[in-house]
């Protein structure tokens, strides 16, 4: 006999002061926990089987369409195994204080932060497929580096590497933006000189995106092991980072603007080595700087 959930319908009531207080970064990160709150997003993470820690839901809330969502949500916190997230429903009032979201759902999903390393990481070394990269450092923005990993997840990369400060992989708003693909691109945070050790001792090229550049982004090979590094639209790469890469490119700027966004650099890049791989094409690496 299923045992019904706890019904939370008071503001004051401790649990929901505790999921007010994760809307601050510092919180989420002393629990070491992320909210997943957006139905799409949600049903991306049960595909790639992300642990959960607590289900929170309003039935008022929930559309027609999600409610097959809830019920395995709900199915998923009766399984008979110890890692089982917990279940709570919530009053109308008390979803709508909770919610990281300025509308809600009728879901919100607290789950665990699933950290891993440089060494951790998957990469193909076949010469018809070799390894593909993304590095990001600085980016601040949630909507940027999400929309980065759905860039990434799109070309088929073996993942994101963040470096630089102020970059929050975990903040709800990234998972969001990536449209899911946070939860299918493998991500790393590690510190600059590590990722360029790393790279460097796997064989694969660094390759800076940067406005003043040795190369234009489509005279460069890309069909070999290769990382594309990107920094943030205002300050771009640090100085430390660009020397230790391999060579730069640049996207010509034809308008008044200085820069493209983040995630629009990549995708200019990552599907420019998709391009090249397809047909294995080699492209000289000696083309006019911009």
């Amino acid at each position: 006999m299923k045992v019904p959930p706890l019904r939370i319908t008071s503001l004051k009531n401790d649990q929901v002061k505790d999921l007010v207080r994760l809307r601050h970064r510092r919180n989420r990160d002393q629990a070491s926990v992320t909210i997943i709150e957006e139905p799409f997003v949600i049903r991306q993470a049960l595909r790639a089987n992300y642990p959960l820690r607590a289900v929170y839901f309003c039935p008022e809330q929930v559309a027609d369409q999600d409610r097959e969502l809830l019920d395995d949500l709900l199915d998923l916190c009766e399984a008979p195994h110890a890692e089982r997230p917990s279940a709570v429903e919530l009053a109308p009032q008390v979803m709508d204080r909770v919610s990281y979201r300025e509308k809600s759902e009728g879901i919100l999903i607290v789950a665990p932060q699933v950290k891993t390393d440089l060494e951790s990481l998957s990469l193909r070394n076949e010469s018809a497929q070799p390894a593909l990269l993304v590095v990001l450092e600085g980016v601040e923005k949630p909507g940027n580096l999400g929309a980065a990993l759905r860039v990434a997840d799109g070309a088929g990369a073996d993942g994101v590497v963040i470096c630089g400060d102020g970059t929050d992989l975990f903040n709800p708003n990234v998972l969001r933006a990536s449209r899911g693909s946070f939860f299918s691109v493998p991500s790393v945070t590690a510190e600059s000189e590590a990722v360029v050790e790393y790279l460097h001792q796997k064989g694969i090229r660094l390759v800076a995106a940067s406005p003043i550049a040795d190369h234009h982004w489509d005279e460069v090979d890309l069909t070999i092991p290769v990382a594309i590094v990107l920094g943030a639209e205002h300050h771009g790469l640090s100085p430390e980072l660009i020397s230790r890469c391999d060579l730069t490119v640049g996207i010509p700027m034809r308008g008044t603007g200085d820069s493209l966004n983040v995630a629009t650099s990549a995708a200019i890049l990552l599907y420019e080595a998709v391009r090249q791989r397809r047909g294995q094409i080699h492209v000289a690496t000696n083309g006019p700087a911009i």
